[in-house]
């Protein structure tokens, strides 16, 4: 089973916006009914798809915590299922730069924590 984390930000950004984001990544699109696109290098996967529905799903608390890092309310939320397989983590990682290099966000993890991307980079 793969890692989820989910990569949250308050820009409203519509599906047409992050599909167009992920071509000019280079995203496989599509890759099955349930993703909008996969990013792979060998045997290492991160599926990702648009699920705005999912903010809904979080707790009072956790919308409170995820307010307080981003500086607004969210907005937008990303999945990222991130194949366990070594240097799955690391794919992630960039897709995860790529994006913060556009929208700001922060990342929730499974774990409940959430960070910024520039100190989930000092951590890694």
């Amino acid at each position: 089973m793969p890692e989820s984390i989910s990569l949250i930000s308050n820009d409203e950004i519509t599906h047409d916006e992050f599909i167009l984001f992920l071509k000019q990544l280079g995203v496989y699109l599509y890759p099955d009914q349930i993703y909008d696109g996969r990013v792979s290098r060998n045997n290492c996967h991160v599926w990702i798809v648009l699920d705005n529905s999912e903010i809904q799903n979080f707790a009072e608390s956790e919308i409170k915590l995820i307010t307080e890092k981003l500086g607004d309310y969210p907005k937008t939320h990303i999945l990222l299922d991130i194949s366990k397989n070594p240097g799955g983590l690391e794919l992630a990682w960039e897709f995860v730069n790529q994006f913060y290099q556009q929208w700001s966000c922060v990342i929730y993890d499974s774990n409940n924590q959430i960070y910024s991307p520039p100190i989930l980079h000092q951590l890694c």
